[in-house]
């Protein structure tokens, strides 16, 4: 009697129902896998920058460098942490404003910041869970939209106009106030996020959107150093990240305060570095 080599039916039918079953439960374990790695990497991503701010400041006399992401050169005699993307021309640096960049020329940018030298990688400027650099931004997929900065300063911490803070250490409670926000920008002045990350404490609403991109979570860094990843409990407040248009539509729109009022809020009016959106008004 001849000895049967191969699976029968029935056999194959069970073996692929054993690996169906298999898959439905490591694919979504894999995924929350995935997600915790890409925020363990932003947490890190974080500290560094964050790290890198309190070098700088030690290493001049406490005073920190300019927050906003605008020029291609100091402003006020403050260099910026980063820079637009540029190009560089007879050993000069061509601004890059507008119009589609290459992903070099976006790290160029940040090369020429006043942290690159604490940090040396580029990578530490980009969150693993900001799709833009590949995707782009809901307004295109072009080179002009494939953001790849993923953090911005508060515009409390710009530091160029006379009333702005200028040292790092006359901030007390260090551990409570917050430098680096993961922000999210869709393009639509420019080809990179400019200025700063823009809030309105204690008003009840939200001006720029975060990027949360950790499953409904945001990940911020402090003065003392430490980051931290916060999760959302509050709805409205991944709406308005995801969408200011859907969020308007719904009756809170930009600067349009909360009814009911967002928890959320509370955590952010506590970590913001002032008490108003800048030193101006305090």
């Amino acid at each position: 009697m001849r000895n049967r080599t191969a699976f029968t039916l029935i056999e194959l039918l069970v073996v692929i129902a054993v690996i169906a079953v298999l898959m439905a439960i490591l694919v979504p374990a894999l995924k929350i896998a995935r997600e915790q790695a890409r925020g363990i990497s932003c947490l890190g991503n974080q500290r560094s920058l964050a790290q890198a701010y309190i070098m700088y400041a030690d290493e001049n006399s406490g005073s920190i460098c300019g927050g906003m992401v605008v020029d291609f050169g100091p402003t006020n005699h403050l260099p910026p942490w980063a820079m637009p993307p540029l190009d560089y021309s007879g050993g000069r640096i061509v601004g890059m404003a507008s119009g589609p960049v290459t992903l070099e020329q976006r790290y160029n940018g940040l090369r020429e910041g006043a942290l690159y030298p604490y940090l040396k990688t580029v990578e530490v400027y980009h969150c693993p869970g900001d799709t833009r650099k590949n995707l782009g931004t809901s307004l295109g997929n072009d080179l002009a939209h494939q953001i790849f900065r993923s953090y911005s300063l508060t515009d409390y911490m710009q530091a160029i106009l006379p009333t702005d803070p200028k040292k790092l250490f006359a901030f007390k409670n260090q551990a409570e106030k917050m430098l680096f926000v993961e922000e999210i920008y869709d393009g639509a002045a420019g080809n990179f996020n400019h200025g700063a990350w823009s809030y309105n404490p204690h008003t009840g609403s939200l001006w720029d959107p975060l990027g949360v991109f950790h499953s409904d979570a945001c990940t911020f860094s402090f003065m003392d150093g430490h980051a931290e990843r916060q999760k959302w409990t509050d709805k409205r407040t991944i709406i308005y990240c995801n969408s200011r248009a859907e969020a308007a539509a719904k009756g809170f729109g930009k600067d349009q305060a909360f009814n009911p009022p967002n928890v959320d809020l509370d955590w952010l009016d506590s970590r913001y570095p002032g008490a108003t959106h800048t030193a101006a008004g305090n």
